[in-house]
């Protein structure tokens, strides 16, 4: 019996069209799409080079320290800008107005001069570099006209000590976009919602035609509902092991802790959205189509509250309204794959697993308290 009803049970998942869409083909367009979305997210937060201008005047031309200066901060390689040359002040002003360049510099009567056309990030690290030049050469020209000529004094004013030391609170690189891939994976999971509603669905003589033949089978109720559980489990659970097989080695995504402690939240996460969707289906007696929209409405709800839709909106909801964000299932399946990617230590971790088996547990004794309930007068 066994065999048959697994097997059955798999079979009859597999050509579930509505299933297929939503569990499968679905979350691959998702995950693509936030991976073309976000590649570059990361990197927009480095700094890139500042274009900036220069007038090439006559005072420039024979002011060969000024001239170093700027060549060695504006090396391919190691500089931060990005120096372009105009002939005369006015052609730098028309480029500095059409937005080409962040800024120039021009020398006048011996000193240099910045000009500017707002006062953003780029502008203050250029004034920085200008005010650092024009104090090093004051201190240079005063210890020459002073006599000293003591050499290794001069050079030590080109010398910087930096008294701060970067560490890394986290054992992974904080990531910008991987927040996203986690609330994917927690959509996924209360997906499972769809596999809790055929199971029940097909033990109600009143759903299904499926559900009145099994009503009169002489096989015992008890393990006809487990075997059929289990198998929806092991069709959503190979749905959460392709997703997670083309995140990891088709997209390259790190999740920073060990594969399988991603499994384990990934089958508490469908446990849970299996419990879900059995109890939606089994405390209401609205359509099919009805059921599959609260489903959806459901677990999208949940996953923008995961941060699926808007970056941190998750951290908000936490801190403003705490309960919400515990009671919300995809935040905590997201929240739990969080915890493996930054945290040492395992304690909200199984916090978080904790929180979702007790939700499944509730889901599924209210479900099984209305199962036992329904009479038929005829079938």
């Amino acid at each position: 019996m066994f065999g048959n009803i697994y097997y059955k049970r798999i079979l009859v998942s597999v050509r579930n069209k509505g299933t297929l869409i939503w569990t499968w083909i679905f979350p691959l367009m998702m995950a693509t799409l936030f991976y073309f979305a976000f590649s570059g997210l990361e990197d927009a937060e480095l700094l890139k080079t500042i274009p900036t201008g220069i007038v090439a005047s006559e005072e420039y031309e024979n002011d060969s320290a000024f001239q170093t200066t700027l060549s060695a901060v504006s090396d391919p390689e190691e500089g931060f800008l990005e120096l372009r040359s105009y002939d005369t002040r006015e052609a730098a002003e028309e480029a500095l107005k059409e937005g080409e360049i962040e800024g120039f510099l021009s020398l006048e009567n011996g000193s240099p001069k910045l000009f500017v056309s707002k006062n953003d990030l780029n502008q203050t690290i250029l004034k920085s570099f200008l005010d650092q030049y024009v104090q090093t050469k004051h201190a240079v020209v005063s210890l020459l006209e002073r006599g000293n000529t003591d050499v290794s004094q001069i050079l030590n004013l080109f010398q910087t000590e930096t008294w701060t030391k970067e560490l890394a609170l986290s054992k992974n690189v904080p990531s910008e976009t991987v927040n996203y891939f986690f609330a994917l994976l927690a959509m996924v999971c209360m997906y499972g919602g769809f596999q809790g509603l055929d199971s029940v669905s097909y033990l109600q003589a009143n759903l299904s035609p499926m559900g009145a033949r099994r009503t009169l089978s002489p096989a015992k109720r008890f393990p006809m509902v487990f075997f059929d559980l289990l198998a929806a489990l092991t069709v959503h659970m190979a749905c959460m092991l392709f997703l997670l097989a083309y995140l990891i080695f088709i997209l390259g995504l790190d999740f920073g802790a060990g594969l399988l402690p991603v499994i384990v939240t990934c089958l508490f996460g469908s446990f849970l959205g299996m419990s879900f969707g059995s109890f939606v289906t089994a405390i209401s007696r609205a359509k099919e189509g009805v059921k599959v929209a609260i489903i959806i409405s459901v677990s999208l709800a949940c996953s923008f509250g995961a941060g699926m839709m808007v970056s941190g909106i998750n951290y908000k909801i936490a801190k403003t309204l705490p309960l919400l964000s515990w009671l919300n299932p995809a935040a905590r399946i997201s929240d739990a794959l969080y915890c493996l990617y930054y945290y040492d230590g395992y304690g909200q971790y199984f916090l978080n697993l904790g929180i979702l088996a007790a939700m499944t547990l509730l889901f599924s004794v209210i479900t099984a308290f209305f199962l036992r309930r329904q009479r038929y007068e005829s079938i």
